[in-house]
């Protein structure tokens, strides 16, 4: 009998709110640096800092932050670029209270400039269209500062028909609708099997680069700081797994991306763990490359000139706690 006892005892705590998870939504863009992400959903690292975490993906940036605002996301991995467009009242739609900060870094920059078979050079791009995201931000200013590097104006030698996400303008490529994207993987990758062709690795060209990362709204955060710290705990120790353990972050990706073979895997895995951009050790913010994007909004976005720090656009407090505590 006190067996018994004792064993609804432990069952009864293990049911008390004491051990109830909090259920959260992350949104991200297709492709393989969700890798952290997956890994810490298939590792038990969310369940294990008490959340229940539901992984979507969205069309585009816009979709993106008009979810997290609403409340429907409550974290997103987004290119970093497009947070401070918003904040700076500069994104491609109007967001009312616009409150999302960056809580920790995702990537430093995974995109390769690819065209469509018939363009061999730079050159070839004039009088072309490109695919990008939104116009004035993210993936898109860095994919024009490169063609003007190469001697292309926009609206002058070419112009931007904005799609989305990288399947999408992988999509208007296959389509003949543009000639020219950023791309990042897996999608870079089918789109040589297709034909197509690399002109260039954007972080090689760009330097130090904050690509993606990941954003919370501030008055959430404010009131669920526990909910941000075990996210970002969670986040931390996924990036750890991920470059310790090749064989298990290939199987990862593998399970995830549909019709990955191994070859393709091992060549994703080195350029998100030994290249110069790729995931961010650790999930850390590129603080230099936050400065490379107000540098790049200013000189190409055609708005009002920022002379903010990048602290303002960046709230570390949560990921130092989260650090703190893996110590």
């Amino acid at each position: 009998m006190r067996v018994i006892r004792t064993a609804v005892a432990i069952a009864a705590l293990f049911a008390s709110p004491a051990f109830a998870q909090t259920k959260v939504t992350v949104v991200t863009f297709a492709g393989a640096t969700n890798l952290p992400i997956w890994t810490a959903l298939d590792k038990g690292y969310f369940s294990k800092e008490g959340l229940d975490v539901t992984h979507e993906v969205t069309r585009g940036s816009t979709a993106a932050i008009e979810g997290m605002m609403s409340g429907k996301y409550q974290f997103a991995s987004t290119a970093f670029d497009n947070t401070i467009a918003n904040a700076e009242g500069q994104g491609d739609v109007s967001i009312p209270d616009y409150d999302l900060v960056g809580i920790a870094g995702v990537h430093s920059g995974m995109n390769k400039i690819v065209v469509t078979p018939e363009i061999k050079n730079f050159a070839d791009l004039k009088g072309k269209v490109v695919a990008s995201d939104a116009l004035t931000s993210g993936y898109g200013l860095v994919l024009v500062r490169i063609l003007e590097m190469n001697g292309l104006k926009r609206e002058r030698d070419f112009s931007a028909l904005a799609v989305g996400s990288g399947p999408n303008r992988l999509k208007a490529m296959l389509e003949g609708k543009a000639q020219a994207a950023a791309l990042s993987s897996p999608d870079d990758i089918e789109a040589k099997k297709a034909g197509m062709r690399v002109l260039a690795d954007a972080t090689e060209i760009i330097g130090a680069y904050q690509g993606s990362a990941f954003v919370v709204r501030r008055a959430y955060a404010k009131e669920r700081e526990k909910e941000v710290v075990a996210f970002l705990r969670a986040m931390i120790t996924a990036s750890d797994e991920v470059f310790a353990d090749k064989a298990g972050a290939i199987a990862t990706m593998r399970a995830r991306i549909k019709g990955l073979s191994q070859a393709d895997a091992e060549v994703i895995y080195a350029d998100m763990t030994a290249g110069k951009g790729g995931l961010n050790r650790r999930a850390a913010m590129n603080m230099d490359g936050v400065k490379t994007l107000i540098a790049l909004r200013n000189e190409l976005s055609g708005a009002k000139k920022i002379d903010a720090p990048p602290s303002k656009y960046v709230d570390l407090s949560y990921y130092e706690k989260a650090l703190a505590g893996l110590k």
